[in-house]
């Protein structure tokens, strides 16, 4: 493990030149302490100022065509052609149906065993259990795309992850922003949301390939993703695409600020050959990093075989530096215990939780909000109000930068920012599927408590 150890070490060594003045992660699990420097509400005067030239930089673009506005160019991180691929998926489904898990057949989504157990709902057409999607997208503008990308965010929250990720340079990070907006319109992310996990792969949702349960130390939400449950050939790459998106979409809704990150535990516990798959690696990292940038607070690798040495090396160089820097490694239940108080930690893996993941299946009538559209416009006017006044006051903001009124603007910011949230939240009701942690009753009014799931003697 020693060139392992090599390589991390000038991976981070690379992360403290370019990124001085953020406390590494060990020192703040060391500590106890989360670092919020440059985050919401924690900003210097210098970092302010860079965030209100960001503004600047987008209000003047605001009503452009989006693809008009100059970005980074768009990833895609394997060549595919999906259309293809789901065809031949829809083929093998129909004409060579082989079985995943527990009962989960493969391209059979949460929708198609729902009307296989039964679970219909009467306000569906046909017993759909979430109506038709609706694009809320109101133009082809820069605005509209913004306002779907932030979504129930602090605006402010979204715009500070892309300056962090370019290290406070606003053009750089402006191009970025707008590649992400850019990236979520041609994925349809909205979509995903929409209609929720109820059109995610079935199997994948039975097997809780990942899912999120707990806290760490600094208080963010754990995410177990158990390398084992996975296999390539047991679903379609569209199908895992869709899943990751819709999951990262998922772990926005349990962030809140100063808590804007997430621990993730790569848990290779009877990890085999058999359980890489190379391109879901890639399309990880790189959506990590080019569209959900700043959301990593630590990665564990736990449990890793002997020979885990030689494909980290593969692993490494895909990584952006301060990515790699926040990797930790831990073959013992001693080594979570530095980074996850035993309460929080699985029984399963040295703690005293012990939660066993079982997928909450949805109810016939647990999305009747989407269906109410009187409910919905009503949402939506009130939202739109409220954004109009939070960009009317931050163009003042922005004028007003480097001058006596900018304090003062920046605290009426604050208070319409969180008005907008408000709106973007009783909106969401009537425009994202109810999922597994609404069900499960960890995420409910905006309040999450792991402690409804958690088991203890």
């Amino acid at each position: 493990m020693s060139g392992l150890l090599k390589a991390i070490s000038r991976q981070r060594s690379q992360v403290d030149i370019a990124g001085a003045g953020r406390e590494s992660i060990t020192t703040q699990f060391t500590k106890g302490r989360l670092d919020t420097c440059g985050v919401f509400g924690n900003l210097t005067k210098l970092e302010e100022t860079h965030l209100a030239q960001l503004w600047e930089r987008l209000l003047a673009d605001f009503d452009k065509p989006l693809d008009e506005v100059t970005s980074d160019p768009i990833i895609r991180p394997i060549e595919y052609d999906e259309e293809a691929d789901s065809k031949r998926a829809k083929e093998t489904q129909e004409t060579s149906p082989f079985e995943v898990f527990q009962g989960c057949m493969f391209n059979e989504t949460v929708a198609d065993k729902c009307k296989e157990l039964g679970i219909v709902s009467e306000m569906g057409k046909d017993g759909e259990l979430v109506p038709p999607f609706e694009s809320q997208l109101k133009d082809k503008t820069l605005k509209s795309a913004f306002w779907q990308a932030v979504r129930e965010d602090h605006p402010d929250v979204l715009m500070l992850r892309f300056l962090r990720a370019r290290k406070w340079d606003v053009e750089k990070a402006y191009k970025m922003a707008i590649a992400a907006v850019k990236w979520r319109v041609q994925e349809k992310v909205d979509e995903i949301i929409w209609y929720g996990d109820i059109h995610n792969d079935a199997s994948l949702m039975w097997k809780g390939v990942s899912y999120a349960h707990g806290k760490d130390r600094l208080g963010q939400p754990i995410i177990w993703s158990g390398s084992c449950l996975h296999h390539q050939k047991d679903q379609s790459y569209p199908q895992l695409k869709r899943y990751l998106i819709w999951m990262m979409e998922t772990l926005r809704q349990l962030l809140f600020t100063p808590i804007e990150r997430v621990c993730l535990i790569m848990d290779l516990t009877d990890h085999s050959n058999a359980n890489m798959d190379w391109p879901f690696v890639k399309t990880f990292i790189k959506f990590l990093e080019a569209y959900y940038p700043e959301c990593l607070g630590i990665c564990i690798v736990y449990n890793g075989p002997w020979w885990f040495s030689g494909v980290w090396k593969l692993i490494s160089p895909l990584l952006d530096p301060v990515v790699a820097s926040k990797v930790q490694f831990a073959q013992k239940p001693e080594g979570l215990l530095k980074f996850i108080d035993e309460k929080e930690l699985l029984a399963i893996r040295g703690g005293k939780d012990k939660y066993v993941y079982e997928y909450v299946k949805p109810q016939p009538e647990e999305n009747k909000l989407m269906f109410d559209k009187e409910g919905r416009e009503k949402a939506t006017k009130k939202l739109d109000e409220k954004r109009e006044l939070f960009v009317e006051a931050t163009r003042e903001w922005v004028d007003a930068k480097g001058g006596d009124g900018f304090a003062e603007m920046s605290g009426k910011r604050r208070e319409l920012s969180n008005e907008v949230r408000q709106a973007a939240e009783e909106k969401d009701k009537y425009t994202r599927a109810r999922h597994f942690y609404t069900r499960a009753g960890v995420l409910e009014n905006g309040v999450v408590d792991w402690s409804r799931v958690q088991e203890y003697d």
